[in-house]
């Protein structure tokens, strides 16, 4: 689960911004809340962001997407190898300085906090505390690259730092080299936080197929949900085949080769039909099969993204979605959420945190008031700014949505009526 993330000098964000999953005393839809004893505060199942183009919604998702990548790949760095490193460059003196980036997270009941700070060449400051029996312990700290300081297993650690290279994290090879106290916070990047972006990704389809093809009971489930979509999608008939690259034709094979080394050098070719059920006019029943390529753009946004929705709620994931709304009506934005904010659907405390432009969504009868984000970009640094709607204290029948179109919230465009004709 997530509780905080907190990052600085990173895009257009130039101070540090936090964004918090912690529930504020609002006493309004207590569905949408994870209670839990680690905590004294409880936290909340889903959050939104919404923002004007250009304000940095984007580059808050983008954030958490790099330190995750980061984290997963840090342990292959070459002595050399530059960092992604992207400051604020709005500001000659946020190039000289390092990112900063600090995430407070739960990972098999034991609450973990995590933070790192770097540029293009190397890993300045690092460290990871954890808070075991609910005290809080320090697992390591690095300060200036090189000087690291630990309090348990001092010899073993002390061995893997000096193996640790200046642009590498040491959480990350720390885990590599078999640190099993340092393995469950790099275990929460990389399978606890999913990430979606804006643009369809065949693989996000080929991902729903492949948990519709698993077993009988993750089938229904997505059956279901697309029922209750209400896409007129009856069931689907999926089939998979393995291709050998070298069954390809010849110029599309050695493309292939090019970008594929080892293992079984195995393609799949993956045909979907969706099957609909039509009354004819006698009123008997029948089924007709579509290629699912003669699917609607917005049923292939929702299916693309009901495998990993279905997947996060199952193992109780963080997944974050830049532009939840592309393609999807606000009825199918409004099916989405609710699986994650009804307990009975997300029963291991999956978390759900979204962009959109979609302002149907700003509901009070869907949202608590510490559940929507705005960002705004600052009009004389041009950075971002992030905070939550609970800064402004609405009452709860206020109509949210009139509100931000209003301008009474931020986080809109300016347009000017000068002609541009």
């Amino acid at each position: 689960m997530l509780i905080e993330f907190n990052v600085q000098n990173f895009r257009s964000i130039k101070e540090e911004v936090t964004f918090s999953l912690v529930a504020s005393a609002d006493n309004s839809l207590d569905n949408n809340l994870i209670k839990t004893d680690l905590l004294r505060d409880n936290l909340l199942r889903s959050a939104v962001i919404y923002g004007a183009n250009a304000s940095g919604k984007s580059n808050v998702i983008l954030a958490f997407n790099f330190l995750k990548i980061f984290v997963e790949t840090a342990h292959t760095f070459q002595k050399g190898t530059k960092i992604n490193y992207s400051p604020f460059k709005l500001d000659k003196k946020c190039l000289s300085k390092p990112s900063k980036f600090e995430v407070v997270f739960i990972k098999n009941n034991i609450k973990y906090v995590y933070g790192v700070s770097l540029n293009s060449e190397k890993i300045i400051d690092e460290y990871l505390y954890y808070y075991p029996k609910d005290r809080k312990a320090l697992i390591f700290e690095r300060k200036d690259t090189n000087n690291y300081r630990f309090t348990i297993d001092r010899k073993e650690q002390k061995f893997i730092s000096e193996k640790t290279l200046d642009n590498v994290l040491y959480l990350s090879n720390s885990t590599q080299l078999n640190y099993d106290k340092t393995s469950e916070a790099f275990d929460w990047f990389k399978d606890n936080l999913g990430i979606i972006g804006t643009t369809d990704h065949p693989r996000l389809i080929d991902y729903t197929i492949h948990k519709f093809s698993e077993d009988e009971k993750t089938k229904k489930f997505i059956l279901k949900a697309l029922s209750e979509a209400d896409l007129g999608i009856n069931d689907i008939s999926v089939s998979i085949e393995k291709i050998l690259i070298d069954e390809i034709p010849t110029p599309i094979r050695e493309r292939f080769k090019a970008v594929m080394s080892g293992g079984d050098r195995k393609l799949e070719k993956i045909d979907i039909k969706t099957i609909h059920k039509v009354i004819d006019e006698t009123g008997n029943e029948d089924y007709v099969k579509f290629d699912f390529k003669e699917e609607s753009e917005g049923t292939k946004r929702l299916f693309s993204l009901i495998g990993p929705w279905i997947d996060s709620l199952n193992n109780g994931r963080v997944l974050i979605v830049d532009e939840l709304d592309t393609k999807l009506h606000h009825l199918l934005n409004v099916f989405l959420i609710k699986l994650f904010n009804d307990p009975t659907q997300n029963k291991n405390n999956a978390q759900l945190i979204f962009t959109t432009h979609n302002t149907n969504l700003l509901d009070l009868d869907i949202f608590r008031r510490d559940q929507i984000w705005f960002t705004e970009k600052n009009p004389s640094k041009g950075s971002t700014d992030l905070y939550s709607l609970i800064e402004f204290k609405p009452r709860k029948d206020k109509n949210i949505q009139k509100g931000y179109l209003a301008g009474r919230y931020g986080a809109i465009p300016f347009i000017s009526d000068d002609r541009i004709f």
